[in-house]
């Protein structure tokens, strides 16, 4: 391998972000790695791209925004020899930047945000991981040994997000993680891989004493109804019955019918009163030490037994001998993270690589051990070392990407044959995507936006954790006051329920009848009877304590209202996944059902939208920046220019003023010439 930098050598911690000589020299040297080994094969890299090119390349691949008019025009218009990496710089320490980058990381560990009160803390936990540039190695151990109730440590909303599907979970963290597809040995051998069944219960089995249980709603409830741990024994006084001496006996017995009448109506309250914890355990994670991992029944190989109880096992790597029970999930992300690992650094590093240039160094980021030899073997094993040397400080990491001569060269002619290995003569040639091309609609609709965050989302989620332990802390007095009244809103529930049931049925017959003076009357009363319901739970009609305890009760909590208009949001601050029928679904937006869904394949519907949709309706009306800029404009020549600067990051060469400038003489014409350019190639596509 070629002699790696001083740097490199370094002890692996470092205080500071790395300087700026470090970073180009580690740049430099990864060009030099990667001209070497075309120079070999005879591969000849791509000319550095323009000014133009560059600008809107560096734009959406770094912030996932086109750059404002002025912006491209003030990076054009300058003459500095430097401008191409103090741009680099200067967007990489904007919070465009860590928007874009919480985008990825959600859609690959499909974060669902709205999925369960879980979701929402989950969502804000990883939300605020990127925004202190939380080291990768220890976010994800904080997700991978995560305990205790959502509340008390949100990355718990990792596991929770696949709750009661214990190795389905465990496979994709392999996938996520370690690059390694080994769900096939859920069932079997993997016919394509060396990993075994027998293997994959191992490893499943750190997992083993996971429980969807919060105990401290069971203290809880002890607490309240003032359950004494000895009363079972001190129910028999101690000792036998002496059924010699008949009064005794019959004291005795009374005492002994008395004290079981009075266990019987405690386990009535704590049951009753389990309807206020009842959706905690669906937030919570604990661990039973004494829980193992089985076999199936159906095993069929002859290193086990069905139904046979399996020790925890490392994958790869050392092997581990006496686990602790109780310590099993952290002994397991020690390993997951570890520096040691043959994988962890190898596959962000290369995932990182892929989110800069469109394509992995090793082509199946999923499936190390499937994918075909990549073309560069060195470079792979010198972005581990640089991954591990920046202390896993994903934006120093990708800082040094950005600062290559190939994130500078243009786009490769030959787009990369899906499972095969890349050549990297240039980057690859990609749409934009779902969050990428809405976010810069916004900032031509709204302007630089990129400051602007949805604080809802977190101040739901501190609402909820602060409702949480009011509950924790309740009185008994407070915690049977919040009891009858979650029992009659479940009263009510039941009733608004069966009554819109009802009036559903009676709406449809009415429809089918052609009765339409009924249906208008069925409808009055079906809003009549959704005010009268939401009115009983409105803050003035609750108790001081009902209303504090009114999160934590709830099955899910539904976020404020968001603290901008969503057309003055970057996606980032948008619960995800986003329904169906908004932009970014139509899209492509990740669904986040599987690791990385999102995709950028076109359809006719997208055509359409951004034809007639609303999001260009709102570009082009004079409400947005971008309308009132181009109408205040005087001549064709002004409004063309704003117009190429605006969307395509670039002046209109002369070729282009000739063939196009009678197309924007009048503003409606500039209107239509402005939805054609919103529709084309040069637009949707990032060169």
């Amino acid at each position: 391998m070629k002699k790696l930098l001083p740097f490199l050598l370094m002890p692996f911690v470092h205080a500071a972000p790395l300087s700026d000589e470090v970073i180009r020299n580690t740049a430099r040297e990864i060009d030099e790695i990667l001209l070497a080994e075309q120079k070999d094969q005879k591969i000849t890299p791509m000319p550095v791209a323009d000014d133009s090119t560059f600008v809107r390349r560096s734009y959406l691949n770094i912030i996932g925004r086109l750059p404002t008019a002025e912006e491209a025009r003030s990076f054009l218009d300058s003459n500095d020899r430097e401008k191409r990496a103090d741009l680099i710089d200067t967007l990489i320490e904007s919070p465009g930047m860590k928007s874009k980058l919480f985008n990825y990381w959600s859609d690959l560990l499909r974060v669902k945000t709205n999925s369960e009160t879980s979701g929402l803390g989950w969502h804000v936990w990883l939300r605020e991981a990127v925004e202190t540039n939380m080291p990768y190695d220890k976010m994800v151990h904080a997700m991978l040994a995560a305990n205790d109730h959502s509340a008390n440590n949100p990355a718990a909303g990792y596991y929770l997000r696949d709750r009661g599907m214990l190795l389905d979970n465990i496979s994709n963290t392999v996938q996520v993680f370690h690059g390694q597809q080994i769900g096939c040995a859920q069932c079997h051998d993997h016919p394509f891989d060396t990993t075994t069944q027998m293997e994959y219960y191992q490893l499943a089995s750190f997992l083993a004493g996971t429980e969807y249980k919060f105990e401290g709603a069971r203290e809880k409830i002890k607490e309240v109804i003032g359950v004494d741990v000895d009363m079972k024994n001190r129910m028999t006084g101690g000792g036998k019955i002496n059924k010699k001496d008949r009064k005794a006996y019959q004291k005795q017995k009374a005492a002994m019918a008395k004290q079981k009448a009075e266990m019987n109506r405690k386990r009535n309250e704590a049951k009753d009163l389990s309807t206020v914890f009842r959706y905690h355990n669906r937030n919570a994670l604990s661990d039973n030490p004494k829980k193992q991992l089985k076999l199936p029944e159906d095993y069929q190989y002859e290193d086990g037994k069905p139904g046979e109880a399996i020790e925890p096992q490392f994958l790869f790597g050392k092997k581990v001998k006496d686990v602790p029970p109780g310590k099993r999930r952290e002994v397991f992300a020690d390993w997951a993270t570890s520096r040691d690992n043959k994988y962890f650094s190898k596959v962000v590093a290369n995932r990182l690589w892929a989110y800069t240039f469109g394509y992995g160094v090793v082509p199946a980021l999923d499936d190390w051990s499937n994918s075909p030899d990549p073309l560069y073997p060195e470079l792979v094993d010198y972005l581990e070392s640089a991954m591990k040397v920046t202390n896993y400080d994903v934006q120093q990491y990708l800082r040094i990407l950005y600062h290559t001569k190939l994130f500078q060269r243009e786009v490769s002619h030959t787009e990369p044959t899906q499972g095969f290995a890349f050549d990297f003569n240039g980057p690859i040639l990609r749409r934009m995507e779902a969050e990428e091309i809405r976010d810069s609609f916004v900032t031509l609709a709204s302007g630089n936006i990129d400051d602007n965050t949805n604080y809802a989302l977190k101040e739901s989620w501190d609402n909820y954790v602060e409702s949480f332990q009011f509950v924790m802390n309740a009185t008994p007095k407070q915690i049977r006051e919040i009891d009858d009244a979650a029992d009659k809103a479940e009263l009510d529930r039941r009733r608004f329920q069966k009554e819109t049931a009802e009036m559903r049925v009676a709406l449809r017959k009415a429809q089918e009848s052609g009765q339409t003076k009924r249906v208008q009357t069925i409808n009055l009363q079906l809003r009549e009877l959704r005010d009268k319901a939401s009115k009983k739970y409105r803050r003035g009609s609750m108790s001081d304590t009902t209303m504090k305890a009114q999160a934590a009760v709830a099955r899910r909590y539904t976020p404020k209202k968001s603290s901008h208009s969503p057309f003055q949001m970057r996606s980032s601050e948008i619960p995800a996944p986003q329904k169906g029928g908004t932009f970014v679904a139509e899209f492509g937006g990740s669904d986040r059902e599987t690791p990385s869904s999102a995709h950028t394949e076109a359809t006719v519907p997208q055509t359409l939208r951004l034809l007639n949709g609303t999001e260009t309706a709102i570009l082009l009306n004079k409400k947005g920046d971008f309308a009132k800029t181009v109408s205040k404009l005087k001549t064709p020549e002004e409004r063309l220019e704003q117009l190429f600067l605006s969307l395509y990051s670039s002046y209109p060469t002369k070729e282009e003023k000739i063939a196009f400038l009678p197309e924007v003489k009048t503003l409606p014409s500039t209107q239509a010439f402005a939805r054609a350019m919103i529709t084309s190639n040069r637009f949707l596509f990032v060169q």
